[in-house]
């Protein structure tokens, strides 16, 4: 008997199983606030040689960082600088990574549900200036050619990122009347 075609299904299967997961969303730091006078609270940079691929929340330094949906702990990284990172697989093949974390509070294999504690906010050693915030950002596995906008300088690479601004303000005007 020939196994191919059920490897194949179950692969299959598995991936799909991926999109089938519901994404809820939370935001990952209460109280966040405005940096240096400025009115938003996200920092988000596309495009030229240190593009940014993700958002700076900022908050004060030991901040409780949530997780903004469930998903598996995939890795977890203690620099010898004293920076902290963790990175989540979530649903729909999504890798969310959370950076500038001062403590970390889940271990590798782990499951983390929405909302709950995985860290605290920490500083940037290596960046100026050196305010606390948490670095976030979403990675896609499979590529969401959808997104491609040849206009923009990041090129194919850009089919990888979800913009974290977009997928968390979606989330906190859902439900809410349009202006």
């Amino acid at each position: 008997m020939n196994k191919k075609p059920l490897l194949l299904l179950l692969a299959l299967t598995i991936f799909m199983i991926g999109y089938w997961i519901p994404e809820d969303r939370h935001v990952p730091v209460a109280n966040a606030k405005p940096y240096a006078g400025s009115p938003a609270v996200y920092g988000y940079k596309v495009g030229g040689i240190s593009a940014q691929k993700g958002i700076n929340i900022f908050a004060d330094q030991g901040a409780a960082v949530v997780a903004v949906t469930s998903g598996l702990v995939l890795y977890r990284e203690d620099t010898p600088q004293g920076e902290s990172s963790v990175w989540v697989l979530g649903a729909k093949w999504r890798l969310h990574h959370y950076a500038n974390l001062d403590k970390v509070e889940v271990k590798p294999a782990s499951w983390v549900k929405t909302g709950e504690k995985i860290g605290t906010i920490g500083t940037a050693k290596q960046a100026k200036p050196v305010a606390a915030n948490l670095y976030y950002s979403i990675r896609s596995l499979p590529p969401l050619v959808t997104e491609w906008k040849a206009e923009q300088p990041l090129g194919l690479e850009q089919v990888f990122y979800v913009n974290p601004h977009e997928f968390l303000t979606a989330y906190q005007n859902e439900g809410k009347p349009a202006h």
